[in-house]
């Protein structure tokens, strides 16, 4: 007999035909169950690699056994024998072959950037440009949650030095991502971080005592250039900021210029409540980490209530009301709450910035939005601090919102450039990339940050684009990436998939809707427009009622059809975006178009 009939007389052909089925499903369940329980990525890595090396084997056994009433009995030998072992090897070896071609950049490509970093922080100069990097300093308390008064202190300094002329200071985001890395040393942080002087401490606090010492590092020559210990009572601490920030500008006198006198600093004692301010610093904190938002609004009320003319307390609570409601929190009115504490804020302290950003945000919680007015509120926040990441990230959102979005791009790239490991910058850069026709190029930019556990946020603008571009895995891991009644998921992927619009999408919202808690959404990181626009029920996209402030799928360019439908074009008119948009003509008296 032939090979070819031998392998069919030994079911080899149906055996591999079933074990690449059964294996298709496994790997798709396993893509979407090894993330969810926080399983390292190269755990699904191997997981793929023995699956693959069990189809040969699989075969093998089909070639050499055969199921029989009587039980499992071997085949008899046959002349094809070596050449199908042989055969099954060779598949052997390309799957191994496969999965370690590419691994200094696959497998381990974390460790070798890495390496690759580091080889290039040591080789490179330590700034000679006057600049500091403040350190999280350490907590030395006996009480472990007093960390966030340690970062708390850091931050304030770094507040303070941002306000030096001429002194550079790396963002908060940059210096903190070496918190916890007391062994690398300061020329080589000095280095990655492109400063030429660190500052670090420790805090320990007990009661209303308070211990903070403080040392300055100049990285070019890693010596100490000055160091000092406080021992005060909790209510000197803007004192003690005040001496320290002083003694460091100081220090630094020639670096400066050493013609010039040392600039003054000045800590302004903004409360006298240390209760008020320990909570302020704690929902700060917080607020930074967006972590758990309503919780965290009430401590900053409590804050105002401890001392209600600490307006960095007013401020804070604009700042987390205004986020509040794009991280799912609607038990309350946030926006109103919001725009309360912006205006008094500004009332106690009109040089303040982020009031200004959240007045911005409030003035698009109304449709038709006022861009005009939330346009001015963003240039007042930005002229009050021009390092305000935060400002410009919002303006830039305004922007892909209504449509511009070069402009919005060129405000991710301060802010990133101001926070470079601002996340929620990057990825909706990513997604005005996209709006604009990048869809690779902003594809890849939205992946980079699922290594960082940064995944859903504008996650719906690019499941649609996924499916249609060969990223099919990773659309429908952020499809699963929340619960949802199976009818629901089922009807997108028709859609999405084959334009197939089987089952009435408002009835089918309805129904998802009735099954889930009051407090949940249908898909936590969707909004109803997305949803009713995978369905293809235009006209329902655009009588859905979503947040103003999280709605741009005006913009999506998937499905091709949504863009200058007629759903699309009423949901422009709702948003009060036409009339900003200079890429939009009228076509007769009652319609017009946008390119």
């Amino acid at each position: 007999m032939s090979v070819f009939e031998e392998l069919k007389r030994r079911k080899v052909f149906k055996v591999g035909a079933a074990y690449l089925v059964v294996a298709w499903l496994v790997v798709q369940m396993a893509s979407i169950f090894f993330p969810t329980f926080d399983a390292p990525p190269w755990a699904l890595r191997i997981f793929i690699l023995v699956v693959f090396l069990g189809f040969p084997i699989a075969l093998v056994f089909a070639w050499a056994f055969d199921f029989t009433p009587e039980g499992l009995k071997t085949e008899g030998g046959t002349r094809g024998d070596k050449r199908f072992l042989l055969f099954a090897a060779a598949l052997a070896a390309l799957a191994f072959a496969w999965y370690f071609k590419g691994q200094p950049t696959y497998r381990d490509g974390n460790e070798v950037a890495a390496k690759a970093a580091a080889a290039a922080s040591a080789s490179a100069p330590v700034s000679t440009r006057k600049s500091i990097a403040v350190l999280p300093f350490v907590n030395m308390s006996a009480d472990a949650g007093n960390q966030f008064f340690a970062d708390g202190i850091s931050e304030e300094l770094l507040n303070v030095l941002v306000k030096v002329p001429e002194l550079g200071v790396a963002s908060r985001t940059s210096s903190f991502a070496y918190k916890g890395k007391q062994g690398m040393g300061a020329a080589q942080i000095a280095r990655e971080l492109k400063v030429s002087h660190i500052l670090e401490g420790s805090v320990r606090k007990s009661g209303d005592q308070v211990r903070i010492t403080a040392q300055l590092i100049d990285a070019k020559d890693d010596r100490h250039v000055w160091s000092e210990t406080y021992d005060r009572k909790l209510d000197d601490i803007f004192a003690i900021q005040d001496e320290i920030a002083n003694a460091i500008v100081a220090a630094m006198r020639g670096t400066l210029g050493a013609d010039k006198a040392a600039p003054a600093v000045k800590v302004v004692a903004d409360t006298g409540n240390m209760q008020a301010y320990e909570l302020y610093l704690k929902a700060r904190e917080n607020f930074i980490a967006r972590r758990d938002l309503g919780k965290t609004a009430l401590m900053f009320e409590r804050v105002v209530e401890l001392d209600p003319k600490f307006a960095r307390g007013w401020e804070g609570l604009a700042a987390v009301a205004s986020v509040a409601p794009s991280w799912g929190y609607r038990d309350r009115d946030y926006n109103a709450l919001a725009l309360s504490a912006a205006d008094k804020a500004l009332e106690l302290d009109p040089t303040l910035s982020m009031p200004w950003a959240v007045k911005a945000q409030s003035a698009q919680d109304t449709w038709p939005i006022d861009f005009a007015t939330s346009e001015q509120h963003f240039q007042h926040a930005i002229e009050a601090d021009p390092r305000n990441a935060t400002a410009f990230l919002w303006r830039g959102i305004f922007w892909t919102r209504l449509g511009f979005f070069d402009k919005a791009i060129a405000d991710m790239d301060r802010a990133i450039a101001l926070e470079p490991t601002y996340l929620n910058a990057v990825r909706h850069k990513a997604q005005a990339m996209l709006f604009r026709g990048q869809t690779q190029e902003a594809i890849a930019l939205f992946k980079t940050g699922f290594e960082k556990g940064f995944v859903t946020s504008r996650a719906e603008n690019f499941i649609a684009p996924m499916l249609a571009n060969g990223h099919r895995s990773e659309a429908l891991l952020l499809l699963n990436a929340e619960e949802m009644e199976r009818e629901l998921f089922e009807a997108i992927l028709r859609s999405l998939d084959h334009g197939q619009h089987t089952v009435p999408a408002r009835a089918l919202v309805e129904r998802a809707s009735a099954n889930v808690d009051a407090e949940q959404r249908v898909i936590e990181f969707a909004s109803p427009t997305s949803i009713y626009v995978w369905l293809g029920d235009y006209d329902a996209a655009a009588d859905s009622d979503d947040t103003v402030t999280t709605t741009v799928v005006a913009w999506d360019r998937y499905p091709p059809t949504w863009r200058n439908s007629p759903g699309w074009k009423r949901k422009l008119e709702k948003m009060g975006v036409a009339a900003y948009w200079p890429q939009c003509r009228a076509v007769g008296p009652k319609d017009f178009t946008c390119d």
